[in-house]
Order: C-alpha cells, then sequence, then structure tokens
C-alpha cells in the first residue's frame, strides 16, 4: 500500500513540476478572471473510508485559486469481517473492531490550472495541495455479549473491549449482536492531528459558472498517538489513502 501510495504522490507533482516554479509570480499569460469566488462541496471515496467535504475558494486569477476546506471523515477497513448476528433480527457486528474512528478536517490550500479546456467543450486539468488540522474522535465499539451470573444464569449485555472481557469479546459464541449506536457516545475520545493532501482536479463542466470536478489524490493524517481501531493488529498512529471525489458547485 505504501508503495502505491508513493507512485501516485509522485505522479502528481511530476504532473505540476512544469509549472511549480512560478506558483509565488504571476506569469504574463495570466488574465483576470470573470469570476471572484466558488463555493462547491461533495463525497469522497477513499482505500481507508469515506468524506463529506465543504469548499470555499478565493478566485486570484484565470489560474490560482485559494481554498478552504471543511469536512467530515469515516474511517472503514474494507478488509474487515462481517458476522451475522446469532438473533435472527439482530444487528450484525464488525469482527475484531475495537473502536470507530471519525475525523474533522479544517484545510487551507490552494489549486493550479495546468491545463485549460478549449472553448466550449473540453476538460480542465489542475493540481491542488491542502493542509490542515485533524480532530479525530475515537468512539468505543459494544457488542451485546452472554455473560454469566452469580446465580449460574446467563444475560446479555453490552460491553466494550477490555482486557478482562478479551476472551468473550474475541468468541463468536458469545457475541449476540451489535449493540445500539448510542452505546459509547459518553465516551468520545478526541485525538488532534494533522493532515496533507494533494490531487490532480478534473472539471468538465460547459460552462465556468459551474463546478463539476472529478479529484484523484492521496492524502497522509498524522496523530500524536496510535488510533486503535482494531483488536491484535498493527494500529499505528498515521494513515494513508488514495482517494477518488466528486464535486459540484457555483463560481460568482
Amino acid at each position: 500500500m505504501f508503495r502505491i501510495s508513493s507512485l501516485f504522490l509522485f505522479l502528481i507533482f511530476s504532473a505540476s513540476s512544469a509549472t511549480a516554479q512560478q506558483l509565488f509570480k504571476k506569469p504574463a499569460d495570466m488574465q483576470d478572471y470573470l469570476y471572484k469566488k466558488e463555493c462547491s462541496g461533495g463525497m469522497r471515496v477513499q482505500t481507508n473510508g469515506i468524506a463529506l467535504y465543504l469548499e470555499y475558494g478565493w478566485i486570484k486569477d484565470i489560474k490560482r485559486t485559494r481554498l478552504m476546506q471543511v469536512e467530515y471523515f469515516y474511517h472503514i477497513n474494507y478488509m474487515q469481517k462481517r458476522q451475522k448476528a446469532q438473533r435472527q433480527s439482530g444487528r450484525d457486528f464488525a469482527y475484531g473492531l475495537q473502536n470507530r474512528f471519525h475525523a474533522i478536517r479544517f484545510s487551507y490550500g490552494f489549486k493550479r490550472t495546468i491545463a485549460d479546456k478549449a472553448n466550449r467543450n473540453g476538460v480542465k486539468l489542475s493540481v491542488s495541495f491542502f493542509g490542515g488540522f485533524s480532530l479525530g474522535l475515537v468512539k468505543p465499539y459494544y457488542l451485546n455479549l452472554l455473560q454469566p451470573t452469580t446465580d449460574g444464569n446467563i444475560q446479555i449485555k453490552p460491553e466494550r473491549y477490555s482486557t478482562d472481557n478479551a476472551s468473550r469479546f474475541l468468541a463468536l459464541d458469545s457475541i449476540v449482536e451489535a449493540a445500539p449506536i448510542r452505546y459509547g457516545l459518553n465516551q468520545i475520545e478526541p485525538v488532534p492531528g494533522v493532515h496533507l493532501k494533494s490531487s490532480l482536479d478534473f472539471d468538465w463542466g460547459s460552462k465556468d459558472a459551474f463546478v463539476k470536478a472529478l479529484e484523484a489524490g492521496i492524502m497522509l493524517d498524522l496523530y500524536y498517538k496510535r488510533i486503535p481501531v482494531m483488536i491484535n493488529k498493527s494500529n499505528r498512529f498515521y494513515q494513508i489513502g488514495l482517494y477518488m471525489a466528486f464535486h459540484f458547485g457555483k463560481r460568482w
């Protein structure tokens, strides 16, 4: 995964290398642009989750735009095993999951056009770079487990993972179903961090007043400690993900 991500990042930087030396000065061929601002939103599908975001931009000229972005990210391990509940109408559960992980990201960056589209049709190609603050949110994952009582009976009790209940939390015959989502809401732990991302943006909108774009990129999240998502697996303090995003909006 790391090699694929490194290659993808290299391709993005290679695509923009021809213009990298001109990012901080205005070339003679740049023109004032009819539009000064833009606002768009969309959904991002990553190799490690999904995200919804809103983006606001200040258009400097026909090739440069400064951007601010806020997004909600939900971490998904696509290799995670889903198991059927013991109850016929019960909630299926994720085996080996210790915590759900969410993040709110605040980003600032810029977008640079490297290939403009034709007057009527075509695709405008841009490269973008972002950096910013991430607020990770670790929510305990609860399962309804079978638990023996002191009088010899069996009860069903919602529990989060701990070293004391590890043998039952990982035993399929002890797991009845996933507990309701409300369990763990009062135990959410914030984990601050930072992130960087870079992408290629393909805008195919037939009119400049509207934003219709496909974005492909790579993202790196760094947190101050390891994020305990799975049990008995190597959890990391960083996450690398390739992504594809679709966003739509308006310029004025």
